[in-house]
């Protein structure tokens, strides 16, 4: 994808309040973040979602409570809120800072370590990603990885444990992670329910079969 094109994709995701199905904020990223990124890459392309996905670097957590977003209360709101409070303040929007074109440099190494461990780690099926920065002013800029959409399950062959700490595991041998909402299954507690690895198998063994039937086809016709 172009610079262009990907733009066009993120912009009115920087305009929300929060993070989605297929779409997610980094403030930057470095090289033992890689199992938690390739952790995320599985969960995006195991989702439902039937379309590309974004880690989107250089942007931040919304910023502390503000005028712009704090809203008085009347008495008949604190009532029907149960609520002693004078205030409530709405999510704020996110801080789009942007990197340096330092910082984009070492993205671009971060990703190619990054496509190193993605290929080494996978079982099944590989996970397709571009790397696009993406400029928003003279001197900043966003640093986009497009998960591109795939069909396949996508989960390790072995455990994949923290650069800074090889006794405490990232990514688990063989667990599906999926992204449900902004939040990634597996990743803690909650895991993918049989549901979600029907689906994703279910989906794997149809986009196989018309692979199959389509080859067949193709044979026939050039017989």
């Amino acid at each position: 994808m172009t610079e262009q094109e990907v733009y066009r994709k993120i912009r009115p995701l920087l305009e929300n309040i929060n993070e989605g199905l297929y779409w997610d904020f980094k403030k930057t990223l470095h090289e033992n973040q890689i199992p938690d990124i390739i952790k995320d890459i599985m969960a995006f392309s195991n989702s439902e979602n039937d379309r590309d996905a974004y880690i989107i670097v250089g942007v931040s957590e919304p910023k502390a409570k503000t005028s712009e977003n704090k809203i008085p209360l009347s008495t008949e709101d604190r009532r029907r809120l149960n609520t002693d409070a004078n205030y409530i303040y709405l999510p704020g929007r996110w801080d789009v800072h942007g990197l340096s074109a330092e910082d984009i440099e070492k993205m671009k190494l971060f990703s190619a370590k990054l496509t190193e461990k993605l290929s080494g780690y996978m079982l099944i099926s590989h996970p397709q990603c571009e790397y696009v920065p993406v400029q928003i002013n003279s001197s900043r800029w966003l640093y986009v990885i497009v998960i591109k959409h795939t069909p396949g399950v996508f989960i390790s062959k072995e455990d994949i444990p923290y650069p800074y700490d090889p006794h405490k595991t990232a990514v688990k041998q063989g667990v599906l992670y999926v992204r449900i909402a902004d939040t990634t299954l597996g990743a803690r507690t909650d895991v993918a329910s049989t549901t979600e690895h029907i689906r994703v198998w279910k989906k794997y063994i149809t986009w196989l079969e018309n692979v199959s039937h389509s080859s067949l086809t193709t044979e026939v016709q050039n017989v």
